[in-house]
């Protein structure tokens, strides 16, 4: 729970007070643009994928390698946020971090099977998954909903390509198309109600200067 100014009783601090509305309000904005890049560079991932017109498999390991680091990068910066915690900053810092190298495998063509590259985005979003879990069972409302739902089809996802005997490169391309798609409209959806959130906690913030009425 983010401490204010106002739950001290007796307490007048109008400066601590503006701070703390500012720095909530800052912080739900900058996690909005975060969710929010994920959200459109993963649906942008899954439209390439379904619609360049020739598939092969170093094709999609250069697109999905761009994808893994990008989303990297947009994890690791979450784990800096100011007022990230201890937990979130490890979930996020670690996962960012292995994105990243996955990401890096498969720009430098490592992947040279479909079963090795399946590992990788199964892997991806597995890892994924279980991240937006754990930071969902912190959140409340509508957003923990969100967050838990959309981490859950990052789980079932990541297991269909890691349980998938035998996955053709076609079957790889739509199921990677597919998904990438949905889960990144998704989490677009879930920038908008992170943003959301933040702007009815800062409507509720007092503004009396900190004042105990």
């Amino acid at each position: 729970m983010t401490t204010f100014p106002w739950h001290h009783r007796g307490e007048h601090r109008p400066a601590a007070g503006t701070t703390s509305t500012s720095a909530g309000s800052q912080s739900a904005t900058e996690a909005f643009w975060q969710v929010l890049w994920l959200g459109l560079i993963t649906a942008a991932f899954g439209i390439a994928v379904l619609a360049w017109p020739s598939h092969t498999l170093h094709l999609i390991s250069l697109l999905a390698g761009v994808w893994l680091v990008v989303a990297g990068a947009l994890r690791l910066a979450g784990a800096f946020k100011r007022d990230a915690t201890v937990g979130r900053r490890l979930v996020l810092g670690s996962l960012g971090i292995l994105l990243i190298v996955g990401g890096i495998a498969c720009l430098r063509n490592l992947a040279t099977g479909v079963t090795i590259l399946a590992g990788i985005i199964g892997l991806a979003w597995l890892l994924s998954g279980m991240a937006q879990v754990a930071i969902g069972l912190l959140a409340r409302g509508a957003l923990r909903i969100w967050l838990v739902a959309v981490g859950a089809a990052s789980l079932l996802v990541g297991l269909a390509f890691l349980l998938w005997p035998g996955l053709s490169l076609a079957a790889m391309v739509l199921l990677t198309g597919i998904t990438a798609l949905i889960i990144g409209v998704a989490e677009v959806t879930v920038a908008f109600q992170l943003k959301g959130a933040g702007s009815d906690r800062t409507a509720a913030t007092p503004h009396d200067g900190g004042q105990l009425r």
